[in-house]
């Protein structure tokens, strides 16, 4: 019996004189608490004592011995918490009960009226009705009969004149600012319009409200379903037709398609899914992230008008989330777009997995439990024999190097269907007087936005400074939680962890020595656009960060902002690198790559070659582009091979030095974290656990016991361990290990991006 929730890494045993099934959820009761358990084996009773499972809490088992295999290698292959692994299966809060009635469409049916499912098996049975279904002659939906919440209503500004009336007013320059907003977005809440142009005050917007020149409409919040539609590219190139002929010609396992920024991925992903479609399966199309989910929705809603397209992740009320996973796991759904919890919904229909930009480090799981998505959707594709598709232009190495191993089919795409690669520039920081946008750099700028093109800007970090120091003593302000410095956010007055979310307003002087002496030092996304404002203060600057767009419906307004050029500048974090396609952006500019190739990870240099290049691809897709690559050290490998745009140059240096170092693919790379509230404790238990590992693990390198970057997080102090497995089948006895120790150990394996 797995247990809901719990950290432990263990199964339990307990007994019930019914019937009941493998995967079927119980209620039982753990540690004195009512909680939800899995069943992932029934066997004879055991010798010891074992409690009673108290009721099943679903009549209906919805998980298939595929998944309890899935759910299990899990949990062996990233030493994660049974429990909180088969917790990913199910959405939150308790199921929604429903009733199915199959409708009809087609007159040729033996029935025109809509039919209980019960009563339309008994006509014409379960492969019938999915045969007709498939053929678009019937619909099946489903009557919820628990009371979903109501839709809270919102109140959105939108233009009541018309852009010609507007013309003629007399308005101030705040006014002007709003009228433009409004007419790039159509609508906003009040909230987002102050938001989105820095107003003090709401008394703008109040006048306009009162001349009649805007007016208040009130909206259901959820406005999701979006009609925002991207014409689909009917025809294929002749490179992109030859992979999907390849592809489809041996039609199972893993495909690897290897292909530049910009070189239709995305096209031989929709050919390959018109097939599976046509044969009555779905489609399950995972990103990293969801904020390239409005885009791609609406690429996906032009090239497949008609289907039932839905999307799914974590920002989603948990009413919602349930809607879409009970239609997902009873087949109403065509094309599931979603992030890594998408992937787990138990759907059994599912013909086809694509995995999109399977580089990206967000589909690593970086809170219990850990787990790679990519890893487990090819995992899942071999336990269904479904085939999996995999794509990028800048792959994880273990992955490539697996795909020129064979285990994986590799298929190329090295041109761009439309415009080309940018020129990529090196501008040498070294002798510069500004190290954040030099006068070269905002020469650059000027020139490409007076061309009527559009500019990105990458910043690593957010925030106006990431730190705040004493010149008189030197002290740094922390986290009282967290070992790590405060950021400063100069729009909000505030002073900021983004580790816990700490946040107080800035110190009159420093809390150790009394001064007054307070600097702020550093830069993040906030900084740089203030110094482009001040630069260009006649320009529309965009910010794009998890500050200022903190939701799918945010992200969508600013992606329409850029696609009606109503932006001449998008300063942005990792969320303006990724799967964007924008024809009309001329440059961008990295500002500070030495931050990325810096990081304290083993896979540090992987990571800013993909940032570098991914950013950089968002360039020259309809007009001639250019790249800036700011750094202090133009001759690292990273910047060198970024700037050839020499992936291949890269893989090959990158793996001659991972095999030196014993890292992956080399080696399964372990953390181990020890986290607890005293310090001292923390250290002896580390101490002991590594003791532990070096007497029962024999084939590994243990490195003993160090205080990592982040000394402490969340009011805990950590001690972390790192272990180089040369043989995954000593996996097993560190889980054993772990097995006997208590709550309080974290553990990541092979981690994408590592951890802090």
């Amino acid at each position: 019996m797995a247990i809901s929730g719990s950290p432990l890494r263990s199964a339990f045993s307990y007994h019930y004189e019914g019937e009941l099934s493998i995967g079927q959820r119980v209620v039982v009761d753990f540690a004195g608490r009512n909680v939800v358990g899995y069943i992932t084996s029934i066997s004879s009773k055991p010798q010891f004592k074992t409690k009673p499972i108290s009721r099943p809490l679903e009549k209906q088992v919805y998980l298939t011995p595929a998944d309890i295999t899935l759910a299990k290698w899990t949990v062996e292959n990233y030493l994660a918490p049974i429990g909180k692994v088969f917790d990913l299966f199910f959405p939150p809060g308790k199921l929604l009960k429903s009733s199915s009635f199959v409708i009809p469409i087609n007159s040729e049916l033996p029935f025109s009226e809509p039919l209980k499912m019960s009563e339309a098996l008994k006509l014409m049975g379960r492969e019938q009705i999915l045969k007709l279904k498939s053929q678009r002659k019937l619909k099946i939906l489903h009557s919820y009969e628990k009371k979903l919440p109501s839709k809270r209503k919102v109140k959105l500004l939108k233009l009541s004149l018309s852009i010609k009336a507007l013309e003629d007013l007399n308005l101030t320059t705040i006014q002007k600012k709003i009228i433009d907003y409004l007419l790039s977005v159509e609508k906003a809440t009040p909230k987002e319009v102050m938001e989105a142009l820095a107003l003090k005050s709401r008394s703008p917007i109040e006048t306009l409200l009162r001349r009649g020149t805007i007016e208040l409409e009130e909206e259901e919040e959820d406005r999701s379903d979006s009609s925002w539609t991207i014409d689909a590219i009917e025809d294929l190139t002749s490179e992109q037709e030859s992979v999907r002929e390849a592809i489809i010609k041996d039609f199972k396992g893993v495909h690897y398609i290897f292909g530049l920024t910009g070189s239709g991925k995305t096209e031989v992903y929709f050919k390959i899914m018109e097939r599976v479609l046509n044969r009555g399966k779905s489609v399950s199309y995972m990103v990293p992230e969801v904020s390239l989910t409005p885009q791609l929705m609406a690429r996906i809603r032009g090239a497949f008008p008609g289907r039932e397209v839905r999307v799914y992740h974590s920002y989603m009320s948990p009413a919602k989330r349930q809607r879409i996973w009970l239609d997902a796991v009873n087949d109403e759904i065509d094309i599931l777009v979603g992030t890594r919890s998408a992937l787990w919904i138990p759907i059994q229909n599912t013909g086809l997995i694509i995995v999109d930009e399977e580089h990206d480090s967000s589909f690593y799981q970086q809170t219990p439990p850990h787990y790679d998505a990519v890893e487990v959707a090819i995992k899942k594709g071999e336990l269904y024999g479904i085939p999996v598709v995999l794509g990028s232009a800048t792959p994880r190495v273990e992955r490539y190097f697996r795909a020129k191993a064979g285990e994986f089919k590799l298929h190329s795409l090295l041109n761009r269907p439309v415009g080309q690669l940018p020129d990529l520039e090196i501008r040498d920081l070294r002798n510069s007087k500004d190290y954040i946008i030099p006068s070269e750099t905002l020469g650059e700028i000027e020139k490409t936005v007076k061309l009527g093109h559009q500019v990105f800007v990458f910043v690593h970090r957010k925030g106006f400074s990431n730190y705040v120091v004493c010149a008189n003593c030197g002290n740094i302000l922390k986290c009282p939680n967290c070992d790590i410095s405060l950021t400063y956010h100069k729009h909000d007055s505030v002073l900021k962890c983004h580790y816990c979310g700490y946040t107080t307003p800035p110190p009159s002087k420093c809390e150790r020595c009394g001064s007054a002496a307070l600097s702020a030092r550093g830069f993040g996304t906030e900084r740089v656009e203030h110094e482009l404002q001040k630069r260009f203060p006649e320009l529309s600057i965009m910010r794009m960060d998890r500050e200022t767009i903190s939701n799918p419906d945010q992200y969508e307004k600013a992606l329409r902002k850029i696609e009606s050029k109503d932006a001449n500048i998008i300063v942005g974090t990792k969320m303006i690198a990724k799967g964007l396609d924008f024809p009309n952006i001329g440059l961008v500019v990295v500002i500070d790559a030495d931050r990325i190739i810096n990081l304290p990870n083993y896979d540090s240099a992987e990571t800013a070659f993909q940032i570098i290049s991914q950013i950089s691809g968002r360039s020259g897709r309809g007009v001639h582009g250019k790249a800036i690559i700011q750094t202090f050290e133009p001759e690292h490998r990273v910047i060198k091979t970024a700037l050839e745009n020499d992936y291949m140059g890269f893989f090959e240096t990158e793996v001659e030095i991972r095999k030196i170092l014993k890292y992956p693919p080399f080696s399964t790379f372990i953390e181990i974290v020890v986290e607890k509230e005293k310090e001292e404790q923390c250290e002896k238990e580390a101490w002991e656990l590594f003791n532990c590992i070096q007497e029962n693990i024999k084939a590994a390198e243990v490195l003993e016991p160090v205080v990592p970057a982040v000394k402490k997080l969340f009011g805990k102090y950590r001690m972390k361990i790192h272990l180089k497995l040369f043989d995954r089948e000593e996996l097993e006895k560190v889980l054993k290990l772990l097995q006997k120790n208590p709550a309080g150990v974290d553990i990541l394996v092979n981690s994408n991006g590592g951890s802090f």
